[in-house]
């Protein structure tokens, strides 16, 4: 690996699973909803990379000062590279996307230095692939993991719970993880073969994730041409208000059944849009719901037994 200014290595990349893997030799990890960032850490200089290779230290700048401020109590480490998530941490099990992705959008210098001190990150690290001018990829991640944990137990004297960077805890049992991760509705579980080296720029089998989906019941109110995605909404107040678009998840069978009843009971139709009355109810799984719009909805079932009536936005947000 040449330590030169673009980025050192494309990320390695987990596979999405439905169950999580409870065979020998696998350890699991919280999912956080960030962004994949890559720190290259030297004497002079640390550049947080995205997954990319875009540079984040202009957009996140209270992650890149407080790791050069570091600098000192690691240089025995240095030059270094680690992988980790640039997140806005709810909590030891959930980090929240919403405030991070408009941070990321932000391109005036006075308001990224406003939200870099009102809406921090937190760079939570959970590998290393370069220590000491070494390239470590080959060695086992149990023993990369040995490493990440010795540089963070140089700086526990200086980190406070709250700080910029954090190291991402490994569980040997995925049971009481899961748990707290379903309570407080965080995205999900990585799961890593202890034994595997890293191989940059794969999407591998040997790191999985597992998405903890949340489900709601909702009403359609359209079916968009144009892109084939179904318009969903909930009542607030006995008014309905608009909770998102779903596409997938639904069979063509389904979703071919569902546009002829939709064309059959229409309110209205255009070029665009085949609108409805309130009346058909489908269940959807999805990531979470930010300002009452759902993030990566996808059907699971029509729901024939829910009346209308019933679908608001009281009983979504009290399952959560």
């Amino acid at each position: 690996m040449h330590f030169m200014h673009s980025i050192p290595f494309k990320p390695m990349l987990p596979s999405l699973v439905s169950e999580i893997p409870t065979s020998s030799g696998w350890i699991y990890e919280t999912k956080y909803d960030g962004y994949r960032c890559i720190a290259k850490w030297t004497e002079s200089n640390v550049t947080l990379f995205s997954r990319n290779g875009h540079n984040l230290n202009s957009v996140f700048p209270e992650v890149a000062e407080r790791l050069l401020s570091l600098t000192p109590s690691i240089r025995s480490f240095l030059p270094l590279v680690v992988d980790g998530e640039l997140c806005i941490l709810q909590s030891p099990y959930k980090a929240s996307f919403e405030p991070l992705q408009k941070r990321g959008r932000l391109k005036n210098p006075e308001k990224i230095q406003y939200f870099s001190k009102h809406t921090p990150s937190t760079y939570v690290v959970f590998d290393m692939v370069h220590i000491r001018g070494e390239t470590i990829t080959d060695k086992p991640l149990s023993e990369r993991k040995e490493m990440v944990s010795s540089l963070f137990d140089h700086l526990s004297d200086q980190l406070a719970k709250n700080d910029r960077i954090a190291l991402v805890p490994s569980y040997t049992k995925s049971g009481p993880l899961w748990s707290h991760i379903k309570d407080e509705n965080g995205e999900g579980i990585i799961a890593k073969v202890s034994g595997s080296t890293y191989d940059p720029g794969a999407r591998t089998k040997k790191w999985v994730k597992i998405k903890n989906p949340q489900k709601g019941v909702f009403f359609i109110t359209a079916y968009e041409k144009s892109n084939g995605f179904f318009h969903v909404a909930a009542l607030e107040e006995e008014k309905p208000v608009l909770a998102g678009l779903f596409s997938n998840g639904i069979s063509p069978q389904e979703r071919e059944s569902l546009i002829q009843v939709m064309k059959k009971n229409k309110v209205t139709e255009d070029s665009r849009f085949i609108t409805v009355s309130p009346s058909i109810c489908v269940e959807l799984e999805y990531l979470e719901i930010y300002k009452h719009q759902l993030r990566h909805p996808r059907f699971v079932a029509f729901r024939f037994d829910v009346n209308w009536e019933d679908c608001t936005w009281e009983k979504i947000f009290s399952r959560k």
